[in-house]
Order: structure tokens, then sequence, then C-alpha cells
């Protein structure tokens, strides 16, 4: 072996043998797409780039926008079909060019990006609209088909749309209170609601709002968001009970270890908590399940992507809220006066709170 070597050495000082390595394929066309479809929108925004390779950093092509824009005249094709029982419906609705002008900077280029929109401004639910006062927009019933055609191949993808959904009756009532303090202690709180058509993964959130006084002025309102857990639905029909819980005395240190006590702040103003359920499809949760860290020993993963001759995800979100419930009263006491928040000053701005130790100045 040692004498092979050796003979192979000397054939490459006389053949010319090349000890570089490319470790660049040759160059193809890669469409990567990135799209979210939400019924709360009447514009939906999908972004549109191309994979790119060079030699040389990868992170400084990254801040060149011709690296991972499509130059004008390479997409022919771009538009989004509504699809009905396999059949499309209507007229497509045309994908035109948008630019964002107010991007952070990070590792990809900025201020200055480029994404592609469509309006649907017809509110398919009127129930739901009147219910609650706001419009729905996309119809639940039909998936959505997005067609491009890149320099002359083309890339599709089709995704199912996240419905409304309904939550619980006192859940929903903003009369009724959030108990998490009573004689007995503290009682954690439970959050129910029912599942949609086509929502699969759903996240709920909590929102605590409030204000700080400095001798009489009134801050802009500052909020606390924490996490109340998961659930993914064992089916995407929309028949499951679902509910989180809150947990009463980690909410009251969470509150308290978030907020600094400041000496030049006199009161707080505690304005209410709102609840908050965000939706992923199948697609999107798919997708999310995915790319999440990796906790076990095993760490290759597949890389998942709906897109037909392309990269990336092409799915349909949801958000509903609770917007502005309040705390029942011995709540309230333990947010006045607590272990863990009394040293922050709390009051009520509710008028139904007010009198005793509760009363904002």
């Amino acid at each position: 072996m040692d004498r092979i070597a050796f003979l192979f050495a000397i054939a490459c000082v006389f053949a010319g043998c090349s000890t570089d390595l490319d470790i660049n394929a040759p160059y193809k066309n890669v469409t990567v797409v990135y799209g979210l479809l939400d019924q709360r929108d009447s514009v939906q925004y999908i972004k549109i780039n191309k994979a790119y390779l060079g030699e040389g950093d990868a992170l400084v092509y990254a801040q060149i926008a011709d690296s991972n824009e499509w130059a004008n005249g390479d997409i022919t094709v771009a538009r989004v079909h509504r699809v009905l029982n396999g059949n499309r419906i209507g007229t497509p609705f045309n994908l035109e060019p948008a630019t964002f002008t107010d991007r952070e900077p990070g590792v990809f280029y900025a201020p200055n990006q480029k994404l592609y929109k469509f309006v649907d401004d017809t509110p398919y639910d009127p129930i739901e609209q009147v219910r609650e006062s706001l419009p729905v927009y996309l119809d639940q019933e039909s998936s959505y088909e997005l067609e491009l055609v890149v320099k002359g191949e083309t890339v599709s993808a089709t995704t199912s749309i996240v419905d409304n959904f309904s939550i619980q009756g006192p859940d929903q009532s903003l009369n009724t209170v959030m108990n998490l303090k009573d004689g007995l202690g503290y009682q954690d709180w439970i959050f129910n609601w029912n599942a949609g058509h086509d929502g699969k993964r759903y996240e709920a959130s909590y929102r605590f709002k409030y204000q700080e006084i400095r001798d009489g002025v009134v801050d802009d309102t500052m909020s606390i968001t924490r996490a109340m857990g998961r659930v993914v639905s064992s089916n995407t029909s929309g028949t499951e009970e679902m509910q989180r819980t809150l947990e009463a005395e980690a909410f009251y240190s969470t509150i308290g270890s978030s907020i600094p006590v400041d000496p030049t702040v006199t009161n707080r103003r505690y304005c209410g908590i709102d609840l908050v359920i965000s939706v992923a499809n199948d697609e999107f949760h798919t997708y999310l399940s995915l790319t999440e860290p990796v906790s076990g020993i095993v760490q290759d993963r597949p890389t998942y992507t709906n897109i037909v001759n392309g990269v990336g995800l092409f799915g349909s979100r949801y958000t509903r809220e609770v917007i502005t419930k309040r705390l029942g009263g011995s709540s309230l006491a333990e947010l006045v006066n607590g272990q863990y928040t009394g040293a922050l000053l709390f009051c009520s701005s509710f008028p139904q709170d007010q009198g005793g130790s509760v009363s904002c100045p």
C-alpha cells in the first residue's frame, strides 16, 4: 500500500494532478416560496425568491438583493386560484409585486425587500362577521392553489384555509371574570374552545396589559405576553373540544419577575388580560414540527416542503382573541397586595373594580 501511494504521488507530480476540492455543484434554478394565508386579512402576501450559490462566504451573498430575487421578467406567471371540489373557481388572483422598505437589518438584504400580494376583500362568512363584528375573508370551503412560471418552469402548491372557531361560552364573555385566587389559595384557570375546520396546531397565550403612572402622567399601554401551551388536534374536521390551563401562581410570579420595581412610578394601572389562540393548518404544523430545536440524540430530520418544483411552505394560519378579561375580586387583590406583585403598586382601571385598595388615582 505504501508503494502504491508513493507511485500515485509521483504520478500526480508529473501528470499535474489537482488537490483542489470544488464543493459547489453546477448552478440550478431553485424557487423558494413562503406564504401563509390568513382569513382575517383581505391582503395576502407571499415571498418568492431564488436559492443562490457562489464562491466565498454565503452570508455575503445573502446581503445582495440580486442573489436572492428573481430579475424582472423571470417570473412570467404569478397567480393564486380558488379551488372547490377539484375545480378552479372564478377569476384567479394575480400576484402583484410589493416592496417593503422598513425591514430591519439581519442576515438577508435590507431595508428593501420584494414580496408579492393579492387582494380578496369578499366577506365569505357573514354569520361570523356579524357575531364578532370582524370580516372574514378567503373561502374556508375552498383550497387555494399557487401557480408560478419561473424561467419557463412551473412551480405550484396548494393549501387549505384554517377556519374560524368558537370559544366556549363563559370564556368568551367579557363579563365573566378570571378567578386565580380565593380563600383556599391559588386556583388554576382553564381556557376552553372548540377546534375549527382545517386547524391542526393551536397555541394559547395570555397578554397582560398595564400602564405606568408617573406624577399623574399616564404612559402608553405596555404588555407582557406568555405562552399557555400547545394543543395538536387529532384531525382537522373541527369537532374536538380543547383547553389549556393558566397556572395561577406562575402567572403572578411571571408578572412580578417581568416588571422591575421603579421608584419613579407612583402607580401601575392594570388594564386587563387578552387571551390569544394562534392556529396553524396541517402543512404549517408539519413544517413547524420539523424545524423545532432537537432535544434528542438523533439530530437529522427530513427537510419539509410542499412546493412542487421548488422549496418552502405554502400554508395558512388564524388568530383568535378574547380581549380584556378582568380578574375577580380576590385575584385582583392578590395582584395589588400579593407576595409576587405587591411592590409594583398595581391598581385597577375598570370602573366596576373601583373601591378600597384597588382604586387608581
